[in-house]
């Protein structure tokens, strides 16, 4: 049980501060902002490369992290969690106009031509 609540006391400081450093970015003015960010994203960076490093696949093509058990369960790289924080990373660097032109052709419903 101790394990479970260091885990926890651990996920909301680090939740807390991003949430913080989220909001700075955001709503912040250049001035205050600026020496926030220079000191704090190298260690995000540091924190994502380190993240990107340990799915980096095999000679086989699959995920290191993520493979485990018999072959058949292994999984391809890239991985779930790589595919994510690409997707995070480009939804949080896409501008506004970029979000609202994009259409997902293959997963959207069609308008039905016969009203």
């Amino acid at each position: 049980m101790g394990n479970h609540v260091l885990f926890n006391e651990l996920r909301e400081r680090f939740e807390a501060h991003l949430a913080l450093l989220e909001q700075v970015a955001v709503d912040g003015d250049a001035e205050s902002a600026l020496p926030i960010m220079r000191r704090e994203v190298p260690g995000l960076v540091a924190a994502l490369r380190e993240l990107a490093d340990e799915h980096l696949p095999d000679d086989d093509g699959h995920c290191r992290k993520c493979r485990s058990g018999p072959f058949w369960r292994r999984v391809p790289a890239p991985c779930r969690m790589v595919l994510k924080v690409h997707l995070a990373v480009g939804a949080a660097t896409a501008t506004t106009r970029d979000r609202t032109l994009w259409t997902p052709r293959r997963h959207r419903l069609q308008e039905s031509t016969a009203a």
